[in-house]
């Protein structure tokens, strides 16, 4: 019984820590997120953990997600012209 239980916990530890490794490579980006104005050139002021919440710029693609980005180093400062993305 005492076996059991320390096996148990021995294994629970381990899922855990396995767990916790995994996450500090999770790495988020907007690609494939939802988007509103299909094919169109956009600016986001930022998604939480991802950037440091910094502007970026983003291509909608004809299925309403995020198709590809620009990452702008800078906050507020996303602007698009003709279609062009600038930070």
């Amino acid at each position: 019984m005492i076996f059991t239980s320390l096996t148990t916990i021995i294994i629970s530890v381990a899922a855990m820590a396995s767990v916790a490794v995994a996450s500090d490579n999770l790495v988020i980006t907007p690609l494939g997120l939802p988007c509103g104005n299909r094919n169109s050139v956009e600016c986001s002021t930022g998604i939480k953990f991802f950037n440091d919440d910094n502007d970026f710029g983003y291509i909608c693609g004809p299925d309403g997600v995020i198709d590809a980005y620009e990452a702008c180093w800078c906050k507020n400062c996303c602007v698009v012209t003709d279609g062009v993305i600038s930070c």
